[in-house]
């Protein structure tokens, strides 16, 4: 069963007031909790603003990269740009590559193709680099660990320009500069941002160098948006502001890709980051799973609305031959996991010979949610096995498989998420040696928990407190959605199931009532009795539009019947 911790101090906040508005007691105690203890703090975090961005020349080696660029561009010298097959490399490589055109350049790409050349700066890359005559390669979303890919550029007079944000390892690639936030000597305020955020850091020095309008590089905040949503970076900080700005400027973007992405999906107004990580990211992401992520790219950078129209449903229709293969995947690791003894392991590990390496990381993620345990899915090819890793939170999944690096080829990646490589005559040295690591840990990290902000009873729901819940987006990673505690709720009304599998009922309380949907309960109607059915449960808050009017909603996370 699901433990549910609140996030909640003992101290209960009051209401107070900033710049004439009355904010309730229990936005300001969310806030609280969530490190936003003063009323500067507040409202800064209400109201992020573009002017709190950091300086990018505080950025290592930003200068040296800024000075080789402009050169590059004054003297006609060309330049590749090197993206990454995921919508962080492709989004960064269009916001790259379309600002050096504008500012003259002769700029070429190259997107790594995932199932033949695998993640990071490839050879092939640089060898398009050295075909088409580029003494400039810039990396994006990649290249802080290609050591031995910089060393082979270098003995071909190719300037390399790291522009990433992985976490890198012991030895660093002699690269002309090295732009990474992550970098061990980094003075930069701020470690988290996404491939995309730090390509953006580039451009805004750029800017600054050439003495053009700091405005104009705001209108490619959109792209930053996407990249950094779909990449799940934590949306604070830096982060908060170049997404809450990026999201706004979506649906008036003046990119004809994103407006042909926005009439595929039938995205208009009220985009949220929800919209970006599962309506949009999963489209641009999924032609690189499947084969080659360069047609997204074409998309960002597209001048033609027909053509622009075409590839976003070429998109449209690769997402949805990857929701087939990732769900053959997803019910065959799930049987090896229950068959092969598994389920009992810290870290759940499922191989088999010749499954699809894209969809690997999301087969992962699904079985996280079945178990709560740190998840490796392994495709087994010509004496290889390959694949993704997910992880929960607190278990640095990367540094656990550099616990076992003696029996890899290769592996890189987040505390989240990572990516590895091995003899599969290896594999089960690797299981044992990886659960004997995890066996370090507290048993209780492995059991699964669900974090609620507070205890709200429904006669606190006021629209005050609706009106600043709103202005918790962008949402995500380190600043979620605010969750609350429901007690004793009566379920009144007639329930019914709607969608596919979610259950519609209306919960009361001292006389005060809401509708709700519960998401994917739709089974627990077979349990309530309307009128004498009583429920605990954690729910959100929103607003639902219906013939024009608003509405309050309860979107229950979860539910426990009491007995």
């Amino acid at each position: 069963m699901t433990k549910w911790l609140s996030k909640n101090s003992n101290s209960t906040a009051t209401d107070i007031e900033i710049r004439g508005k009355r904010i309730p007691g229990a936005i300001v105690q969310i806030l609280h909790n969530r490190g936003c203890d003063t009323p500067e703090a507040i409202e800064k975090f209400f109201a992020p603003s573009l002017s709190d961005l950091y300086d990018p020349f505080l950025m290592s080696d930003m200068e040296k990269a800024v000075d080789r660029i402009t050169r590059a561009i004054r003297d006609k010298e060309r330049i590749l740009i090197h993206g990454d097959y995921d919508a962080d490399g492709i989004t960064g490589a269009a916001l790259l590559i379309g600002n050096l055109r504008k500012f003259g350049a002769v700029v070429s790409y190259y997107i790594p193709r995932r199932l033949e050349e695998g993640y990071g700066l490839s050879v092939s890359g640089i060898k398009k680099t050295i075909e088409e005559k580029c003494s400039v390669l810039i990396t994006v979303d990649c290249g802080s660990s290609a050591v031995d890919e910089i060393s082979y550029a270098n003995r071909h007079n190719i300037d390399v320009i790291v522009c990433d944000h992985h976490q890198p390892k012991e030895v660093l690639p002699e690269a002309l500069a090295l732009i990474n936030p992550k970098l061990p000597d980094s003075d930069y305020p701020f470690r988290d941002l996404a491939g995309v955020g730090v390509a953006f850091k580039l451009v805004e020095a750029l800017h600054a160098k050439m003495h053009q309008p700091k405005e104009e590089i705001y209108e490619d905040l959109d792209l930053v948006a996407i990249g950094s949503v779909v990449d799940i970076v934590p949306l604070v900080d830096e982060n908060r502001i170049l997404v809450k700005y990026g999201i706004n400027r979506i649906p008036k973007s003046t990119k004809i890709g994103i407006k042909a992405m926005l009439e595929e999906t039938g995205l208009k107004q009220g985009i949220t980051s929800y919209h970006l990580g599962f309506v949009i990211g999963p489209r641009i992401n999924a032609c690189g799973r499947l084969h080659d992520a360069a047609s997204a790219l074409e998309l960002f950078l597209a001048q033609d609305m027909s053509h622009a129209s075409e590839l976003a449903h070429g998109l449209s229709l690769d997402n949805d031959e990857r929701k087939g293969i990732e769900e053959i995947i997803y019910k065959e690791a799930l049987e090896i996991v229950r068959t092969t003894g598994r389920e009992k392991d810290r870290i759940m590990i499922a191989a088999k010979q010749g499954w699809h390496e894209g969809v690997l990381g999301i087969v992962a993620s699904r079985i996280i949610a079945d178990y709560f345990h740190p998840t490796m899915v392994l495709s087994l090819r010509e004496g290889v096995a390959k694949g993704s890793a997910r992880s929960i939170p607190g278990f640095d999944i990367t540094e656990a498989i550099g616990s076992c690096q003696n029996l890899l080829t290769k592996y890189g990646g987040h505390t989240q998420a990572a990516g590895l490589e091995f003899p599969s005559k290896n594999l089960d040295l690797f299981k044992e040696c990886i659960n004997s690591y995890a066996q370090r840990f507290e048993s209780t990290l492995f059991e699964r928990k669900s974090l609620y902000d507070m205890e709200l009873s429904l006669s606190e729901i006021t629209p005050e407190l609706v009106y600043f819940l709103k202005y918790f987006e962008p949402t995500g990673t380190a600043n979620p959605q605010p969750v609350f505690l429901g007690k004793d709720l009566e379920v009144v009304g007639i329930p019914r199931v709607i969608g596919s599998n979610h259950l519609k009922i209306a919960l009361r309380h001292k006389g005060k009532a809401f509708p709700a949907i519960a998401f994917g309960q739709a089974d627990d109607i077979l349990n309530i009795e309307v009128g004498k059915t009583r429920v605990n449960c954690l729910y959100s808050v929103a607003e639902d539009s219906f013939l024009g009017k608003r509405k309050v909603v309860l979107k229950i996370k979860e539910m426990n019947k009491i007995t």
